[in-house]
C-alpha cells in the first residue's frame, strides 16, 4: 500500500472543498482498505467523512425514516425504530458479513462498494480492470450475475441496498460539480430531482435519487458501479411512510452462515393499502438491485408460484450459475408466503 495524505471534513457542504485530483472518501473503510491493500486503488490524499456532525442519525417511525449516511450497518440493524417500521431493512444489515464488519462499516458505504468478482479483486485484466470483455463468461461464474447486459457480469454485493430498493427509499446526494449532479443530464433526468430548500449561497444542494437511479450504470463505467463520481457523497437515506410497519421480508441465501455475500437475496415488501401489490427485489443476480414486475395483486401458493415463474423467464445463465435461477425462483416463492 503506497503512502497518502489523510484530511477530513466536518460537514458535507465542506467535502467539495476538500476534493482534488487523487483524492478518495472513506468512511468506515472495510472496502476502500482491501481495494487500497489490492492496489486497485492508490490514493494520494484520503479524506475521512466519519467526523461529520450529524452524519450517522437514525430515525424511524410510522412517519418514516431518515438514517444518516454515516450510520453504522450494526446501529441500523439494532435501532428499535427501524426494526419495528422497517423490519426488512434491519434484517438485511444484520446480513451484512461478520459483526466486527458491521460495526465498522456504514451504510452509505455498503451502498457504494465495488463488487466481489474473483478476476476483479486479483486485478486481471477484464473491463473493470482496463481490460476488454469478461474472462468470467468463460471461466469462473459460479457467483455472478444471471440478469442484465454489459461488459461486467457481477453482482452487486450490497443486502440494505435490496431492501431499500423495495421499501422506495430515497438517496440524497451531495454533488460534487452542481452542474454535473449524479443521475443528471441536459436535459435534467425527471428520476433524479434536485433539494435545493434552505441552502446557503454556494451551496450546491442536494439530488434525490431512487436505488434503481444509483445503479444505473453499474455494468458500463469502470471505476464504480453507482452513478456517482469523485467528490459526490451520500449525506442520507430516507424511508417513505406508504411501507411503516407495513408486512415485509428480507431472506438472504449463502454458501456459509456468516461472512459471506448473496447468492440471492429478496426483499418483499407489502403496501398498507388493502389489495394494493407488493414491491418484491432481487439480490445477487443483477449488477443492481433486480426489481421483480408483479402484474397484480394475488394471494395464496398458486399466486406466488406464478409470480415466481415470471420473475426467472429473462434469466440468462453461464456455465455455472445455472443453480441461480432455480434459488431465485424458490426464494421468492418462499418470500411471497411468508
Amino acid at each position: 500500500m503506497q503512502a497518502f495524505e489523510h484530511d477530513e471534513v466536518r460537514s458535507f457542504a465542506e467535502v467539495r472543498r476538500k476534493m482534488r485530483r487523487g483524492a478518495v472518501l472513506i468512511a468506515g473503510g472495510t472496502d476502500l482498505v482491501s481495494l487500497m491493500r489490492d492496489g486497485l486503488v492508490t490514493p494520494r490524499v484520503v479524506v475521512d467523512l466519519k467526523p461529520i456532525r450529524g452524519g450517522a442519525g437514525i430515525r424511524a417511525s410510522r412517519s418514516g425514516a431518515a438514517l444518516g449516511a454515516l450510520a453504522l450497518v450494526a446501529d441500523v440493524a439494532a435501532d428499535d425504530g427501524v426494526k419495528r417500521w422497517y423490519p426488512a431493512l434491519a434484517a438485511a444489515c444484520d446480513a451484512v458479513g461478520t459483526t466486527q464488519i458491521r460495526n465498522m462499516a456504514t451504510l452509505g458505504g455498503n451502498l457504494c462498494q465495488r463488487i466481489r468478482c474473483w478476476y476483479f479483486r486479483q486485478n486481471v485484466r477484464c473491463h473493470k480492470t482496463g481490460g476488454r470483455g469478461c474472462p468470467a463468461v468463460d471461466g469462473l461464474n459460479e457467483y455472478l450475475a444471471i440478469f442484465g447486459d454489459g461488459a461486467c457480469h457481477a453482482p452487486h454485493p450490497s443486502d440494505p441496498a435490496v431492501a431499500l430498493a423495495a421499501l422506495d427509499a430515497t438517496i440524497r446526494v451531495r454533488p460534487a460539480n452542481p452542474r454535473l449532479a449524479p443521475g443528471v443530464r441536459k436535459p435534467r433526468s425527471p428520476s433524479a430531482r434536485r433539494t435545493d430548500s434552505g441552502r446557503k449561497p454556494g451551496d450546491p444542494g442536494s439530488v434525490s435519487l431512487t436505488i434503481f437511479d444509483l445503479y444505473r450504470t453499474a455494468a458500463q463505467r469502470r471505476d464504480a458501479e453507482t452513478v456517482l463520481r469523485p467528490g459526490d457523497v451520500i449525506e442520507r437515506i430516507t424511508l417513505p411512510a406508504a411501507y411503516a410497519g407495513a408486512r415485509q421480508v428480507y431472506r438472504k441465501a449463502t454458501q456459509r452462515a456468516e461472512w459471506d455475500f448473496a447468492l440471492v437475496s429478496v426483499a418483499v415488501v407489502w403496501p398498507k393499502t388493502r389489495g394494493a401489490v407488493p414491491r418484491a427485489v432481487l439480490g445477487g443476480v443483477a449488477p443492481r438491485p433486480w426489481e421483480v414486475q408483479i402484474g397484480e395483486w394475488g394471494k395464496g401458493n398458486s399466486w406466488a408460484r406464478r409470480v415466481a415463474e415470471a420473475a426467472v423467464i429473462g434469466a440468462k445463465p453461464m456455465s455455472e450459475n445455472g443453480y441461480k435461477v432455480e434459488l431465485a425462483r424458490n426464494l421468492l416463492l418462499e418470500a411471497l408466503g411468508d
